[in-house]
């Protein structure tokens, strides 16, 4: 019985964290289409390739993992 429920708990982890990567590669290359001049300028200003991009993996990650905070906030304010 144990065992049914770990490989439940791992397949819906797994299905989430597969939503929240989805997410937050399209965030990802919707921004670099939409704000690749901001990427331009970092690079033409002296950053490195990382530097230049790191504002773009930043809104990624906080859009693929914002849907889940706004989801336990809610649950803990109606407590």
């Amino acid at each position: 019985m144990i065992n049914f429920f770990i490989v439940v708990v791992v397949a819906f982890l797994a299905w989430k964290g597969y939503f929240a990567v989805r997410r937050a590669i399209r965030t990802y290359k919707k921004d670099r289409e939409e704000h690749d001049s901001l990427r331009e300028y970092l690079v033409a200003n002296g950053a490195t390739k990382f530097q230049s991009l790191w504002p773009f993996y930043r809104h990624a990650l906080q859009r693929a993992f914002k849907i889940k905070m706004q989801f336990f906030s809610k649950k803990v304010g109606n407590s």
